[in-house]
């Protein structure tokens, strides 16, 4: 069934602030409670990570783009967006394709962040969003420096930003950026958002649900996002031996921690992106055969081997008609998961290395260009840790 969930697009040219505004529009959603799911629908695997990293972490990470997008990509992308189970704030490349026309239809409406000195494309995106029919929400021009105003506050939000300026988590503030956020509040808030998420809750596959949202609060009311600090006591509220199902945003070391401390083999997450919802880590199994669209690299270190995994498709798909094959490597050990995952594999991950006696498990966080430490055997390490990545 088709969703009538808003889907809001953050259009315009390259070397806009396209990413740096949809980072600091979801933080800002999530500051008032509008519940909603920050879709990167661009094989470039930029993310919430690349404004919090440093610039350098971020060249070495991000995926150049030349060419056409894989179909099998653009697909996933669509089918995705049409099986939405939240509003979605979507985020793609400056400048579409042909083949990527689809990924705009399934959107409902559209922000365009706007250059002056490139009128080419301003033509070209206000053409897409008129032949895709989208609601032009709003249409702000981007500039480093000066003052942010508003020319028109409706129907269509007018104005000019400014301070859109990479790797700085400052959230951004000011009258147009304000406004902005109450349009797109005012847009998720006309669909009842509050019984869609009690509805997904109830809906879950075991009686303990663990809220993330509700979690963070707990131990911090002020907090705005998690801490690896947070881990150890967040991992003491949790019983073991229980079927569990987590729900919410939060990063993926403290999925990866649940899916290490709760060994009940009931373990469900919430996927917003997959018509049902509900779904559990992947099938895996420990072999040295090679799966085709999963690239598995193994560096071995003195004391630790480093796992780096990428998807020469750019996507990997949740449904696969066998267990998928990963490599063995030292349990005397530890190990440091290298990839950017979806959360049902990197949780089938940590699971399938725990049983096979692994000594500890960290996953890749570069936004301190280290690890943090989901699980350990050992007295050297808890989870919450920091460790550097070893070098080569």
């Amino acid at each position: 069934m088709v969703t009538t969930l808003p889907a809001v697009l953050i259009g315009g040219p390259p070397h806009a602030g396209k990413s740096v505004l949809f980072y600091s529009l979801t933080h800002a959603l999530r500051l008032r409670g509008i519940r909603h799911h920050a879709f990167r629908a661009c094989p470039d695997g930029e993310g919430n990570w690349t404004q919090e990293s440093d610039a350098g972490t971020v060249s070495q990470i991000r995926q150049s783009l030349k060419g056409e997008w894989p179909d099998s990509f653009v697909k996933r992308i669509c089918q995705d967006l049409e099986h939405r189970c939240l509003p979605l704030l979507v985020d793609m490349g400056g400048r579409p394709k042909e083949s990527q026309m689809c990924i705009l239809r399934e959107c409902t409406h559209a922000v365009l962040l706007l250059r002056a000195d490139k009128l080419d494309y301003t033509q070209l995106w206000q053409g897409l969003i008129a032949e895709c029919n989208l609601s032009l929400l709003a249409q702000i021009h981007s500039q480093l420096e000066g003052i942010s105003t508003i020319t028109a506050p409706a129907p269509a939000l007018e104005g000019t930003l400014t301070g859109l300026e990479r790797h700085n988590t400052t959230l951004l503030t000011g009258p147009v950026f304000d406004a902005l956020v109450e349009h797109i509040i005012a847009l998720f808030n006309s669909y009842p958002l509050q019984d869609l998420e009690k509805a997904k809750l109830e809906q879950a596959p075991t009686k303990l649900v663990i809220n993330l949202y509700d979690a963070l609060y707990a131990l911090d009311p002020l907090a705005t996002k998690w801490e690896p600090e947070m881990l150890k006591p967040f991992l003491a509220s949790v019983p073991t031996h229980t079927p569990l199902s987590v729900y919410g945003v939060g990063p993926n070391w403290v999925y990866a921690a649940l899916a290490a401390y709760t060994d009940h083999p009931s373990l469900y997450q919430f996927d917003p992106k997959l018509p049902f919802g509900w779904i559990q880590p992947l099938a895996l199994q420990l072999s040295s055969e090679c799966f085709a669209e999963v690239l598995v690299e193994v560096h071995p270190y003195d004391d630790v081997t480093k796992l780096s995994i990428s998807f020469p498709p750019h996507r990997l798909e949740y449904f696969q008609p066998l267990p998928l094959p990963f490599p063995p490597v030292r349990a005397d050990a530890g190990l440091i998961i290298d990839g950017r995952l979806p959360y049902w594999l990197l949780t089938a991950l940590v699971r399938l290395y725990r049983e096979a006696g692994v000594a500890w498990i960290a996953t890749y966080h570069p936004p301190k260009n280290g690890a943090i430490i989901v699980s350990s055997r050992v007295d050297t390490y808890i989870p919450g840790n920091f460790i550097a990545m070893p070098i080569s």
